[in-house]
């Protein structure tokens, strides 16, 4: 099993129905489990018919997240500034900015 403690990360939560937001949490893995992860960070919400589609956390915070419930993790570089998050619309799809790297991909309205 890869571990990835320590590592800063997206995290795309699983959508189980069309209605339901997309949910993204991007931060620093603290425990990594078969079974769950530990992530200290932010949360993003895509929201559709809203004059700011894309909702960030003020705070950070820290998430026990069932490893059930995450639709896919991409690893950000070590140096993502997580309390500076940026994004970026084209067209209908939202990105989370990289520096040095390609940008990371929220979801689309």
């Amino acid at each position: 099993m890869l571990n990835l403690t320590g590592k800063i990360v997206k995290i795309r939560f699983k959508k189980y129905f069309e209605e339901q937001r997309l949910w993204v949490f991007v931060g620093k893995i603290l425990e990594f489990t078969e079974h769950w992860i530990m992530v200290e960070g932010k949360g993003l919400i895509v929201s559709r018919g809203k004059i700011t589609p894309v909702d960030i956390d003020e705070e950070i915070r820290t998430l026990i997240i069932p490893r059930d419930n995450i639709a896919h993790i991409r690893i950000l570089p070590d140096d993502f500034d997580i309390s500076n998050i940026e994004i970026e619309e084209r067209g209908i799809r939202y990105f989370i900015r990289v520096k040095g790297g390609p940008h990371t991909s929220i979801g689309e309205i």
